[in-house]
């Protein structure tokens, strides 16, 4: 049984495999802000000091309101890694190294990635969307 899911899901969950190690290194990045800087990094001044349109001119509110974004932020790059990396220990290496080389190292088109994986134009597409509904389902969004 062959598993469809609606176009724009696919593009959704191939953007999400594409942005993997970008989230990774934010996720990186914003946990060491964190660990040396704490909560009260760059309150969200301009170098004149005064505060950006649309902003309240207190600084404490202004600061939680940027702690509370980042984390959201942070949160859902955290659930999408994790369904990521959750499917990715199901697939067989082959499937994993597909995804390595289409997805994460990014300069390989698909024919490419069929060339270097030495397999046929029909089964390059056929496992590469049975992945991307693997990771869409394990996503919820199927």
């Amino acid at each position: 049984m062959e598993e469809r899911i609606e176009r724009h899901i696919y593009q959704y969950v191939e953007a999400e495999l594409r942005n993997y190690k970008t989230y990774k290194k934010l996720i990186e990045e914003y946990d060491k802000e964190l660990l040396y800087t704490g909560a009260k990094s760059g309150l969200s001044k301009d170098p004149s000091g005064r505060f950006s349109q649309g902003q309240t001119g207190d600084p404490t509110h202004s600061e939680a309101v940027r702690v509370i974004t980042n984390n959201n932020r942070v949160k859902r790059y955290k659930d999408i890694i994790k369904c990521i990396e959750d499917t990715l220990e199901e697939l067989s290496p082959e499937d994993r190294k597909l995804v390595e080389l289409k997805y994460f190292q990014g300069w390989l088109t698909d024919f490419g990635v069929i060339r270097e994986l030495h397999i046929g134009r029909t089964k390059y597409f056929k496992d590469k969307r049975r992945i991307v509904c693997k990771i869409a389902l394990r996503m919820r969004l199927t």
